[in-house]
Parts: structure tokens; C-alpha cells; sequence
């Protein structure tokens, strides 16, 4: 049997009171490869459904004891079941196979018909079906490919989490959902949470995040309905109108929370979404492991950063503190531009360590309460070069060394240390040398006091497009009148990640 006779292959359910009419079907379906069950009536057909969910095709009569075919077909499309559906039926009852027809059948069978008719009308069902899910199969590809690539856009959990909850709202078009992580003491904390549904039914939410510390621990999923909430669920009587998918996180067999998923009953979730939605939470538990181990890896690098700076400070107790109001203030302007939380990462811990190099300058130099010599002054020129040759160490550190290195060039070519122009700058450098400047001219130095933020101000204004780029001296300004300058400064004593921006 060739690859194209074995993709047609189906599990095929024939439903009729009548014997004899069964074995007909049953022995021409199986001839051509098919795999046969059989029942007597539509209830029958349903304990079939539970025990078989394979089946893909039902050929069942209308009129049948217990439970006709209508009745059959309307139970598959309330459940939502992926079934293709024939119809078998007399001549007399052709408005009812039209009927069924707009429930969701696929097509009706008149009898008294022969087998060559059934075995056409059944081939172009399976070849119309196994069409639709190479299709649906190629979308969720694509829906996969799109998960991955926008989670792996995000580095810190806290934007994987949102990244992941829009991607579930996007794809599956749930009433509600609900994130929970499970966090290192081993409690489930609620992360995200969208629509007004569980937000108006706190007990339903209690429930909900109960069995999902389960499916979390357990790695299993739970999908509930009117049919089923009640095993799971300990809540009042009565009818239960949501469909309710349960799926856990977890990457490399560590445990890292839930999502919940809610819809009304009049569309309930199956088990292709199931499977779709088990994938998003693969990828998006492995990004959201990896966020948590670099969090910490950061966290242990910046340590080390910040040791770098306070050891250029403890050189010049007029710089004390100089380095991290660069670097906060460098976040608050980046975000103000609106830029990706990897650049504004990098503009902080640029702006920890822009100074670094001053580590190798004279202390007679650095400190040195009158105007520096044209020889002195060229010798402070060269602590860009000495920061760039001492983070050259840190293969950590390789996206932050041109901001470092370039942070004191002017946009009009007469900057130092390679006397780039404008087009050449790096952009973070540029957004680096408006906050290092106006950091410097409002704090105290060896050789002058403070300047108000009306004479810093007023000196960016005249720097603008030739020392500094016009746009962002602009965009500052703006920041600074709009947030005020004692805010802005409060903010260097947060960590980076709960600063305001």
C-alpha cells in the first residue's frame, strides 16, 4: 500500500438498529483498510466515543431506539469533538439529512444505496479530512514557530509571562486566563490574569488554581466540563457552563506552574487544542527557566560590576555615587524611547560601568581641584581605552564595550577616543553621554559645586547637535521637566528591575 493509500486510513464508526446492514458496511469499510467499530444506537455510539477518541468518522442512521443520529451528531458538535460525520437515511427523511447538515455533518448517504456509492462518499470524507489537518497540522507549525521566537525575543520573566499569556489569548480565544508559577518554596503564586470571568467568581478561581498547583506537581492536564467539574472541582450544585483547560509548565523535568484556560460551554475545548496548547507551555517553561537562571547569573555579575565601580569611586569621593545615577537615569531616557529590555539592560550596566578606566588614571589626575593641563587632560582621554581593554576580559560583557568605549565622542566628530562622527556613534553611547554629562553638571565636583537643572539645562541646549544628539538632549529635557529631578534621583536607590521607566 503506497504513503498516499495509508494516509486515508481511518477509524470509522458504523451506527444502525439494523444488523445485517452493519455487516455490510463493516466488511466493504475493513476491504479497503479501514478500522471498524460498530453500534447498535446513538447511546451505544457514545460509551464508543469515550472508550475509542480515535475514531474519526461516524456513518450512523437517523432513526434509531435510545438515541437517533441527529441527536449523535448534535452531542459531537456540543462536545466539540473532531469527528467527521455521514448520514444514513430514507428518502423520507431528506429534510431532516439536511438538518443535519447544517449541524456539522459532512455529507448524508440516501437508501437504499450500494457499496461503490458508500465507499465514494467515505473516501472523499477521509481525503477532505486528512486535507483539513495538513492544513490545521501547518498552522500550528507556524503558531509554534511564532511562540518560540516571541518568548525568545523577551529575557526577563516577568515580559516571557505577558509575551505567553497574549500568545495563549491570540490562538486559542479563551473567556479567561490565569497564570500561576510556582515559586522556589514550593507555594503557587498567581503571575497573570486576563478576562472578567475568574476575576467575578473568586470561589471558581480558588478551585482553579488548587488543581493547577496539582497539574503542576502531578504534570498533568485536566480538561473539565458540565460532565466532569464536579471530580475535580468542590463547588455548589448546579450546572457547570465553562470548559475549563488545565495545562502544566515544566522544562527538563523542573516544575514551573499552570496556565488556565476558560471558554463558555458553548465552545468547549478538545483535544487538538489540548495538544497545541501543551506545546506553548513546553516552550514557554524552558524560556521562563532560562529567564530565572539568568536573572540570577545577572544578578551575580552586576555584584561584581558594582565592585568594579565603587572601586573607581574609593579613588574620587567627588564621584561617589556618579556611576549609578548614569546608569538609572540611562534606563529612564532609554524607556522613554521606547527601546527592547535587553537595550535597556545594557544602557545600565553601561552606565555602572562607564567610568571603569578612571581606575587607571594618576590620583593627582582624578582629583585635581583645578582646570586639568592640555598634558593632563589627555592622559583622563585615555580611560576609555583602559575600561575597554579591562571589560575585553568579560566575554559577558561584549555588547556593553563600544558603549563604554565611546561615551565621551561628540556628534560632531570632536569627541574622543577615535574622533567618530555622528553616523558612527553607537546610539546607546549617544543616549550614555546626555545622562554622564548632565549627571556631571549637577553633582558636586573637586573643582565646582553643583549647577541648578536651569544652568545644566541651558547648557545641554547649547551642546545640542554638536556635542550631544539633538533628539535625545531633547527627549531628556522633556523627561527630566516632566518627572522632576528629585524623582528621577530617588529612583538610584532601586534595583534596576522596579525602577519607574
Amino acid at each position: 500500500m503506497q504513503k498516499d493509500d495509508q494516509e486515508k486510513i481511518a477509524t470509522i464508526l458504523v451506527v444502525d438498529d439494523e444488523d445485517s446492514l452493519r455487516e455490510i458496511c463493516r466488511d466493504a469499510l475493513q476491504e479497503e483498510g479501514h478500522k471498524v467499530l460498530e453500534a447498535e444506537n446513538g447511546r451505544q455510539a457514545q460509551l464508543m466515543l469515550v472508550k475509542h477518541p480515535e475514531i474519526d468518522l461516524i456513518i450512523s442512521d437517523l432513526r434509531m431506539p435510545q438515541m437517533g443520529g441527529l441527536e449523535l451528531l448534535q452531542y459531537i458538535a456540543e462536545k466539540n469533538l473532531d469527528i467527521d460525520f455521514l448520514v444514513m437515511t430514507g428518502f423520507a427523511s431528506i429534510e431532516t439529512a439536511v438538518e443535519c447538515i447544517k449541524t456539522g455533518a459532512a455529507d448524508y448517504l440516501p437508501k437504499p444505496f450500494n457499496i461503490s456509492h458508500l465507499l465514494v462518499k467515505v473516501e472523499k470524507v477521509i481525503k477532505n479530512r486528512y486535507s483539513r489537518k495538513e492544513k490545521k497540522r501547518l498552522s500550528n507549525i507556524v503558531k509554534m514557530l511564532n511562540v518560540s521566537s516571541a518568548l525568545n525575543a523577551q529575557l526577563d520573566l516577568k515580559s516571557i509571562c505577558y509575551e505567553f499569556v497574549s500568545q495563549v489569548q491570540r490562538n486559542f480565544q479563551p473567556d479567561s486566563v490565569a497564570l500561576f508559577l510556582l515559586e522556589e518554596k514550593g507555594s503557587l503564586s498567581k503571575s497573570v490574569i486576563r478576562g472578567r470571568k475568574l476575576r467575578e467568581h473568586p470561589e471558581l478561581f480558588k478551585e482553579l488554581k488548587n488543581l493547577s498547583y496539582k497539574a503542576a506537581y502531578d504534570g498533568k492536564t485536566y480538561m473539565l466540563d458540565n460532565g466532569n467539574a464536579g471530580n475535580y472541582l468542590n463547588l455548589e450544585s448546579g450546572n457547570f457552563e465553562y470548559s475549563i483547560l488545565i495545562t502544566p509548565l515544566y522544562s527538563q523535568l523542573n516544575k514551573v506552574g499552570a496556565v488556565v484556560l476558560l471558554r463558555h460551554e458553548d465552545n468547549l475545548f478538545n483535544n487538538e487544542d489540548s495538544q497545541l496548547l501543551g506545546v506553548f507551555a513546553a516552550h514557554a517553561a524552558t524560556a521562563m527557566q532560562n529567564a530565572r537562571m539568568y536573572g540570577k547569573m545577572r544578578d551575580k555579575n552586576l555584584d561584581i560590576i558594582r565592585s568594579y565601580a565603587k572601586a573607581v569611586e574609593a579613588k574620587d569621593y567627588y564621584t561617589k555615587g556618579h556611576s549609578d545615577r548614569v546608569a538609572v537615569y540611562a534606563m529612564k531616557l532609554g524607556s522613554r524611547l521606547k527601546l527592547m529590555s535587553k537595550e535597556l539592560e545594557d544602557l545600565y550596566t553601561a552606565g555602572v560601568l562607564h567610568d571603569i578606566g578612571k581606575i587607571g588614571i594618576p590620583d593627582h589626575i582624578l582629583n585635581k581641584p583645578s582646570r586639568l593641563t592640555d598634558d593632563e587632560f589627555r592622559i583622563m582621554q585615555g580611560h576609555p581605552q583602559i575600561a575597554r581593554d579591562i571589560l575585553a576580559q568579560l566575554w559577558s560583557l561584549n555588547d556593553i564595550l563600544p558603549l563604554v568605549y565611546h561615551h565621551h565622542e561628540r556628534v560632531d566628530g570632536e569627541g574622543y577616543p577615535d574622533n567618530i562622527g555622528n553616523g558612527q556613534i553607537p546610539f546607546l553611547a549617544k543616549v550614555i553621554s546626555v545622562v554622564d554629562a548632565f549627571e556631571a553638571m549637577t553633582s558636586d565636583r573637586a573643582y565646582r559645586n553643583a549647577l541648578s537643572w536651569e544652568q545644566a539645562r541651558v547648557i545641554l541646549l547649547q551642546g545640542s547637535g554638536t556635542q550631544w544628539d539633538h533628539e535625545l538632549v531633547a527627549e531628556w529635557i522633556d523627561l527630566v521637566q516632566e518627572t522632576g529631578l528629585e524623582k528621577i534621583q530617588k529612583d538610584v536607590q532601586t534595583s534596576p528591575a522596579q525602577i519607574e521607566t
